[in-house]
């Protein structure tokens, strides 16, 4: 589930607000040892699971928040005094890899943080003292490509199954519609999914407006 803002302002305060209702209203010296201890291991255990809560779902969806801002901003700074104009998009686009030359069908995805790629058969190597991985991905016609490229980073990630893991993010030259864009993509088992690539808010923030009503708008293989 992504958090809107407001939604986030009033889940801190509600924390806020039960973490002092509980100091207000844990057991005085007065109260049975038995009741006592029972009450405040309550009090403890409901606010040890608010605090995991947060720390897992909603302290990240802040983060990602404020990251997006500073993108947009640094965006809008590069391109001051530029004339340029968002481009519409559909929920199905064509994108292409640049090195080697890999096309697929991708589904846009405002939903997710991050470009997405099917990859299988993933082994990580050491290369002169850095991170790279080789996996086997699959284009649109079904055919297999192997692929050798640097670890960015390890990122956590949660699928679509709502189950969070260790994804390799690599960097990637892809045609997207006439423009050639880096990218950070993640690497994932997408066998039992349509699309074997997934394009995500990081590609598109800034630069496009997805229009889910249509598909391949920016043209290519039909």
């Amino acid at each position: 589930m992504t958090l809107t803002t407001p939604l986030l302002c009033i889940l801190i305060s509600t924390i806020l607000v039960f973490n002092t209702s509980v100091a207000n209203e844990k057991p005085s010296n007065d109260t049975p040892p038995a009741e006592r201890e029972f009450s405040e291991s309550f009090y403890n255990e409901i606010s040890n699971r608010i605090y995991l809560r947060f720390r897992s779902e909603i302290l990240p969806e802040i983060r990602e928040l404020s990251l997006l801002s500073r993108k947009v901003r640094k965006k809008n700074i590069q391109l001051k005094g530029k004339k340029f104009e968002k481009l519409i998009v559909g929920r199905v686009e064509w994108i292409e890899l640049d090195n080697p030359k890999v096309r697929f069908k991708a589904r846009v995805d405002t939903g997710a943080q991050t470009n997405s790629m099917h990859a299988e058969n993933i082994k990580e190597k050491q290369i002169q003292g850095e991170s790279y991985v080789e996996f086997t991905t699959k284009d649109f016609s079904g055919n297999k490509h192997t692929l050798l490229k640097k670890v960015i980073k390890k990122s956590k990630v949660k699928g679509t199954s709502g189950i969070s893991g260790n994804r390799y993010v690599i960097r990637l030259n892809v045609l997207f519609g006439d423009r050639s864009i880096e990218t950070n993509v993640n690497l994932n088992d997408r066998s039992n999914l349509r699309h074997k690539f997934l394009v995500g808010r990081n590609l598109l923030i800034g630069d496009y407006i997805v229009d889910v009503s249509q598909s391949r708008v920016l043209g290519g293989k039909q």
